[in-house]
């Protein structure tokens, strides 16, 4: 239970604002370096980090929000190869894709047989939403684990912005329902009957649409960021979509998925989500604070 939980260390403080900057699972297992051997490193990722800190402190003022997501997995987690095996009683590799043509045929089958049925349905529901077909990844984000944490070319900025905000960050959790996907922040790729934090999160979207631009930046452009601001704006205002802001510089596809994000950005032109570099955007409420 529970694929999701908002985190908000400052409650009562006043949800409108100017700026509020939406930044997708920015931790240590999705960075690539000799200081970020991330278990899903994503090449880029570390850079886009440096960029979305050096944004931050330019304009602390100008964010009256920061909300960030966290990837947060046990390791028995259906995108895990734990929660599988073949038929030679070995789990899947990372990378390997399992179709619900394999589950059907015994090519992969749950570990727990009581999960059987569900991983018939999940693969089913998944391939029919269109979104993917079922990947094995490296183990990461795992609850516990030095990879789940925030990366530290990110984090002294998002605490010298607390500080001088006096402010807390607004965590998002997400994934913890080891039953589905959940690449978007706001919804899980397959809802599990039994675990409403596996719906649309509504309440979220709303908290957002307050402000005058949301600014979306984070991992992967290929995945998490793509069908976060997709799901976002499946409920957004209408007229708005212009205050939905994509900092493309500061997202990065997933090595291999760079078509996806190539099409998720033409999507968002032709959307009207505001495309644009790190050092060419000024928040909203700037030129107050100047």
């Amino acid at each position: 239970m529970g694929a999701a939980a908002v985190l908000d260390g400052v409650p009562g403080v006043e949800e409108h604002g100017n700026a509020a900057l939406l930044i997708i699972d920015p931790q240590v297992d999705f960075h690539d370096g000799a200081d970020y051997p991330g278990s899903l490193a994503i090449v880029g990722a570390t850079a886009d980090s440096k960029r979305i800190a050096d944004l931050i402190l330019r304009h602390p003022m100008s964010f009256d929000h920061i909300f960030v997501s966290l990837d947060t997995h046990h390791r028995v987690h259906i995108g895990h190869g734990v929660f599988w095996t073949g038929t030679d009683g070995k789990e899947p590799p990372p990378f390997t894709n399992v179709s619900h043509a394999d589950v059907v045929a015994g090519k992969w089958r749950a570990r727990d047989p009581k999960l059987q049925q569900w991983a018939l349905d999940y693969t089913k529901s998944l391939e029919v939403g269109g979104r993917f077909v079922h990947t094995i990844w490296p183990y990461h984000c795992v609850l516990g684990t030095k990879g789940h944490c925030v990366t530290d070319a990110l984090m002294p900025a998002l605490d010298e912005w607390s500080k001088l905000r006096g402010r807390a960050v607004t965590w998002v959790l997400k994934g913890q329902n080891n039953r589905t996907e959940m690449y978007s922040t706001f919804k899980a790729e397959v809802p599990v009957h039994d675990d409403p934090a596996t719906l649309l999160n509504v309440s979220l979207i709303k908290s957002l649409e307050k402000h005058r631009q949301v600014v979306v930046c984070g991992q992967a452009k290929s995945h998490c960021v793509n069908y976060s601001t997709r799901d976002l704006l499946s409920r957004w205002p209408t007229g708005r979509t212009k205050d939905v802001v994509l900092l493309t510089d500061c997202t990065t596809a997933v090595g291999g998925c760079e078509a996806a994000a190539d099409e998720f950005e033409a999507d968002m032109r032709v959307a009207g989500v505001t495309l644009v570099k790190s050092v060419d955007f000024t928040p909203a409420g700037a030129e107050v604070a100047a």
